[in-house]
């Protein structure tokens, strides 16, 4: 069973909200600065355009090179609850 939750909102460690999701945009806390949003299956930084990961098929790699950092399989071990790449966006983020 994973340390981390989460529930389509909200990524916990326990009781603690570490992050929060609306729409594609990713908040640090259960505040309202944006971290990263994700677009097309990247992963990338704040509310700009500079790509930090991306998602393709179940690897997660750096960049928008091909160099692979984890797999959807890292993903699932470390949090449960629902999602694909916004679940990845949140393991690169926070959990890494």
């Amino acid at each position: 069973m994973a340390d981390y939750k989460f529930d389509g909102e909200k990524l916990k460690l326990r009781s603690t909200v570490i992050a929060n999701v609306r729409g594609d945009n990713i908040r640090k806390g259960t505040g309202s600065t944006t971290v990263a949003n994700i677009r097309d299956g990247d992963i990338r930084s704040g509310t700009g355009s500079t790509k930090l990961a991306n998602v393709r098929g179940t690897d997660i790699r750096q960049g928008s090179g091909s160099t692979r950092i984890g797999t959807m399989k890292d993903v699932d071990k470390a949090i449960d609850g629902p999602g694909g790449v916004t679940k990845a966006a949140l393991w690169y983020m926070f959990v890494r």
